[in-house]
């Protein structure tokens, strides 16, 4: 897979042979990640998989992986000749602001099918880590922690 993405590299931007040396890190967790996450769900629905039963797999993996929440969007031609947009979500989810930058992974995918290309989007709310593995080692804005009273 690795000399697979080497080549392509070489081809696109027309390096020479030899001239990219491509280097690899395993995700720590597979589950906290919305790229695996959405070539899971590519395949899936490549291999003839129903869609509801596709993304409801793959949003019980994230949530049983330790993630606050999870959505999966999936559009195109599901059924039929018209397109539709199927939403599926669980937990806990930022949408706006700068802590979604930090909390929120996110990732887009093609599947291209017979009928028709199908767009699939995953997001997952990743949990505070304070080792920074799982997630972000910063705490969200919105949490408060409670100090005990000083003795005087």
């Amino acid at each position: 897979r690795i000399r697979e993405l080497t080549s392509l590299v070489q081809q696109r931007w027309r390096y020479a042979d030899g001239g990219v040396q491509l280097f690899v890190e395993r995700v720590p967790v597979r589950g906290l990640s919305a790229m695996a996450q959405a070539e899971s769900l590519r395949f899936k629905l490549m291999g003839q998989l129903p869609i509801r039963r596709a993304a409801m797999g793959v949003i019980r993996f994230v949530m049983e992986s330790g993630a606050k929440g999870c959505d999966v969007y999936v559009s195109g031609k599901i059924r039929g000749q018209r397109g539709k947009r199927m939403k599926f979500r669980d937990g806990y989810m930022l949408r706006s602001g700068m802590a979604t930058q930090n909390f929120v992974d996110a990732a887009t995918r093609h599947v291209y099918l017979r009928a028709g290309t199908i767009g699939i989007q995953v997001r997952i709310m990743l949990p505070y880590d304070a080792e920074g593995i799982k997630g972000p080692n910063k705490l969200l804005p919105d949490v408060i922690t409670v100090l005990p009273p000083k003795e005087q």
